[in-house]
């Protein structure tokens, strides 16, 4: 009993024992956890901490076995490989059976040689009679050597006698020209006689008279032109083209000019459309009146260097033209350039241009033919061009070229009529004229069949400083053309002009103005067959009389038959 007593009494003292134990481990653990919210309580920034690591550890990768590689060739086979192919069998089937082929000559050419002669002669109202011969040296026949040699020669002759007293004019002209090819150059060659008369007719034939012999005006005209040009690329690769004309121009009443005229360009390729020119031109002239036993000069130099860009859709020509003229020096410019906006049918075109006009005694004569009194103290008129324009064609047949223009003339030769009976002509000097030009043109071509255009240049004159009007020129001048082949046989062709009249001095030295010209030309030829071809021509067809030279009237509508042949 005792012996249970006590086991029971241990008992309970061993358990009183784990429960101190667990009391003081809580209490522990009580207080543990109270310092540390204290801690944190007081301080809740993280101290920065750090870490040493020390270690003598050296890692060391184990020594690798290399490999021994050697290459041996294989063994030569020489046994010869055979080859199987199966390629199926492709038969094409047609509907026909093809014939055999086999070479044939060719056929000699057929085509005709070209016409070496022509004569064509013409008749009409006004007494009018015409003459035109044509020779040549045509086509050369392949067949045999060709000639290194060919030549033309032409004459002409028309003639014309108004209503009105001494309303004559003649005009003859005689010209033969010729080319020699060397195997690197061609050699240019060109000889003309001309000869013109004509009489004063624009006077008063009621009040005034005169004889016929002191109205009468002949002018004669006799020029020898020589030239070569490079035909082919010669070592330094310079193209050349010289020139040189001599001409002896005179009247009928003694008055002789004798012209020296040069012109030498030259040009250089230095990269794909890129070169280099230089051009040198003179023109030196002696005019004489024998009756007065005196003579004057008048002369012009001009060098011309310029540089040349010719690209796709863009052209530039740049440079300069020093001119000398009766010794003075001008410094021009010479700059011209083309763009194009829209490839082929818009292109854009402006320039600076500025040259010089020889006032030579057959310049003026040809200008107005009814002038007299040649300046014995000549000059040359220089012309300033500032201009923009566009141009291009569109749908294959159309072309168009439109022309904007500054102009200024420097001493430009005026025609002021004779105020006392009104039939000649003297030269005045307008020191400074200026101008704006518009000029346009419009053309349509299909098949070499047809073609039709319009042409349009005016000009609008102001800040004439020294005469009161611009004497003689035309303002405005208008022409609607058309030329027609049908049935390959019938040519019709017509034209309709017009212009503005001019201005001329009256007697009581007034300004007054011509009358502007409207009229029409239209005319037919028909080829009877490949020799002979006849035509017929209405000129003025509205018969309207005009006057480009005040008191010089026109002929009036008139009628001409023509015969031609050519062989």
């Amino acid at each position: 009993m005792n012996d249970m007593w006590q086991l029971i009494r241990s008992k309970h003292m061993h358990n009183g024992i784990q429960i101190a134990h667990l009391r003081a481990i809580g209490f522990a653990f009580f207080l543990i956890l109270c310092m540390v919210l204290q801690a944190s309580a007081q301080d809740t920034t993280l101290q920065p901490q750090s870490i040493s690591i020390f270690s003598s550890y050296q890692p060391v990768l184990k020594q690798a076995d290399k490999l021994s590689l050697t290459a041996s060739l294989p063994e030569t086979d020489t046994t010869r490989p055979r080859l199987i192919y199966n390629i199926p069998a492709l038969n094409l089937h047609f509907t026909y059976q093809p014939i055999p082929l086999s070479p044939l000559a060719m056929m000699n050419d057929t085509a005709p040689p070209l016409d070496r002669y022509f004569v064509e002669a013409s008749a009409g109202s006004y007494l009018t009679t015409a003459l035109r011969v044509g020779i040549g040296s045509g086509r050369i026949d392949t067949t045999a050597v060709q000639s290194p040699f060919s030549y033309a020669v032409w004459l002409n002759h028309l003639s014309s006698r108004g209503s009105v007293a001494f309303q004559q004019f003649g005009h003859d002209r005689i010209e033969a020209s010729g080319r020699y090819f060397s195997p690197h150059i061609a050699y240019d060659g060109d000889i003309q006689f001309q000869r013109d008369g004509l009489y004063y007719y624009g006077y008063n034939h009621d009040s005034l008279h005169y004889q016929k012999s002191d109205l009468r005006q002949v002018f004669t005209r006799f020029a020898v032109q020589m030239g070569m040009s490079n035909i082919r690329e010669n070592a330094v690769g310079i193209n050349f083209h010289p020139v040189l004309n001599l001409t002896s121009f005179s009247d009928h009443y003694q008055h002789r000019e004798s012209t020296f005229e040069i012109e030498a360009p030259v040009e250089k390729t230095i990269a794909d459309g890129i070169s280099l020119s230089v051009s040198y031109m003179g023109k030196f002239a002696t005019f004489s009146d024998q009756q007065a036993s005196a003579s004057v000069s008048n002369s012009i130099s001009a060098i011309h260097p310029a540089l040349h860009i010719v690209k796709e859709g863009f052209v530039l020509h740049a440079g300069l033209n020093p001119s000398w003229t009766n010794n003075q020096f001008f410094l021009l410019p010479d700059i011209v350039n083309e763009t194009q906006l829209i490839k082929e049918k818009l292109i854009l075109s402006s320039g600076w241009i500025s040259y010089f006009v020889q006032n030579s005694f057959q310049h003026l004569s040809t200008e107005n033919p009814y002038f007299v009194g040649y300046p014995m103290q000549p000059y040359n008129t220089r012309v300033e061009e500032k201009y923009t324009g566009i141009k291009g064609s569109l749908a294959g047949h159309f072309t168009y070229n439109t022309k904007f223009a500054y102009v200024t003339y420097h001493d430009r030769p005026l025609f002021l009529n004779d105020s006392l009976d009104g039939k000649t002509f003297y030269v005045v000097r307008e020191s400074k004229l200026e101008a704006y030009q518009l000029h346009l043109e419009l053309n349509y071509m299909s098949e070499e069949n047809v073609q039709v255009g319009f042409r349009l240049n005016w000009f609008n004159y102001f800040h004439q400083q020294t005469e009161q009007k611009p004497w003689g020129l035309l303002p405005f001048q208008a022409d609607v053309y058309a030329r027609v082949t049908a049935w390959n046989k019938l040519h019709l062709y017509a034209d309709i002009f017009a212009w503005s009249g001019s201005f001329y001095r009256a007697k009581d030295l007034s300004a007054h103005k011509t009358r502007g010209v409207f009229d029409a030309n239209a005319g037919a030829t028909y080829e009877i067959n490949t020799n002979f071809e006849a035509g017929l021509e209405v000129h003025n067809l509205f018969n309207s009389v005009y006057e480009r030279w005040h008191q010089y009237p026109s002929l009036g509508m008139q009628v001409l038959g023509s015969v031609s042949i050519k062989f």
